[in-house]
C-alpha cells in the first residue's frame, strides 16, 4: 500500500496591525455605521482603553502601505465624526501599531497624564478651515487698474511678437504674480481681522494654487461658533465677486494640538 502523501501548503496568515485614528476620553460612544481604513476583515471600529482614555482602532493590514486617497478620506472621516460629540486628538495618518495590548501599554499608558489634560483642553473646541479662490479675471483687472507699470507693460506687448516681447513678457509675468503675493497678504491679514476675535486660536496656511487666495484654520469654542459662522458669511459678502470662500468643519483639531510635556521636565 502506498502511504506517501502530498505535501501540503503551508497556510498563510495575514499580517494585521492596530490601525490608530485618535485618543478620546474613556467610555466615548462611538458613531455608527463608520467605515474603518479599508481592511479585508469584518471588524469594525474598536475602542482599546488604559485608564481614563482610550485610542479608537480597527485592524490594519501591515503588508500594505497606507496611503491612498480611500485611506487618507477614511481616517479624516473618523476623526471628524468623533469630533462633533466628543473631545479628540487626532493622530497622524499612517500610525500602525502591532496590537491593542500594545496600544495599550506603549501608547495610552506611559502618557495618560498628557492624553487626559489634552482632551481636558479640548473639550468645547473644534476646528473649521476657511478657503478662498479669486475670481482670476476681476482680480487680475483690479491689479492692471492699480499697478501703472503692468498696465504699461500689458500695453507695450500688445500685439507683439511673442519672440520680440520675450523679456517684457517675463517682467510682466513676475510683476503679475508679486502683485497677488501682496494681495493674498492683504486678504489673510483682513480675514484675521474680520474673524480671529471669534476663536481661540488659529493658523495661517499656504493658500495654494494659482487662483488660492486665502486659507486658514480656526480653532472655535462651541459657544462662539453662530457668531464665528456669521462673520464669515459677512466676510463672503465684502468679497462677492472677487474671492469665493469655503467654510469646512466642524472638524477634529488636527492644527491645534497641545504641546506633549514631557515627565520631570525632559524632553517631549
Amino acid at each position: 500500500m502506498d502511504t506517501t502523501t502530498e505535501e501540503q501548503p503551508a497556510a498563510t496568515t495575514e499580517a494585521v496591525g492596530s490601525y490608530v485614528y485618535g485618543i478620546v476620553p474613556a467610555g466615548t460612544r462611538l458613531p455608527e455605521d463608520l467605515e474603518p481604513v479599508p481592511h479585508d476583515g469584518e471588524e469594525g471600529l474598536g475602542l482599546v482603553t488604559s485608564g481614563r482614555v482610550a485610542a479608537v482602532v480597527s485592524d490594519v493590514a501591515t503588508d500594505r502601505p497606507l496611503g491612498t486617497r480611500k485611506d487618507l478620506t477614511a481616517h479624516e472621516r473618523v476623526l471628524n465624526a468623533l469630533a462633533q460629540n466628543s473631545a479628540v486628538l487626532p493622530m497622524r495618518f499612517g500610525a500602525v501599531v502591532a496590537d491593542d495590548d500594545a496600544v495599550a501599554d506603549e501608547l495610552l499608558a506611559p502618557h495618560e497624564d498628557y492624553f487626559v489634560r489634552a482632551l481636558e483642553q479640548m473639550t468645547g473646541l473644534t476646528q473649521f478651515n476657511l478657503r478662498g479662490d479669486y475670481v482670476q479675471e476681476a482680480v487680475l483687472a483690479r491689479i492692471v487698474q492699480e499697478d501703472p507699470e503692468i498696465d504699461r507693460l500689458r500695453r507695450q506687448i500688445a500685439g507683439v511678437d511673442e519672440d520680440a516681447a520675450y523679456y517684457d513678457r517675463i517682467k510682466l509675468g513676475e510683476a503679475i504674480s508679486h502683485a497677488f503675493d501682496s494681495l493674498r497678504q492683504q486678504d489673510a491679514d483682513a480675514t484675521l481681522d474680520a474673524l480671529e476675535r471669534f476663536a481661540v486660536s488659529t493658523v495661517v496656511k499656504e493658500a495654494g494654487g494659482e487662483n488660492g487666495a486665502v486659507h486658514v484654520a480656526f480653532l472655535v469654542r462651541e459657544d462662539h461658533r453662530t457668531d464665528f459662522e456669521r462673520a464669515v458669511d459677512d466676510l463672503g459678502d465684502a468679497w462677492e465677486g472677487r474671492v469665493t470662500l469655503r467654510l469646512v468643519g466642524p472638524t477634529a483639531a488636527f492644527d491645534f494640538l497641545p504641546e506633549y510635556e514631557a515627565p520631570d521636565g525632559g524632553d517631549g
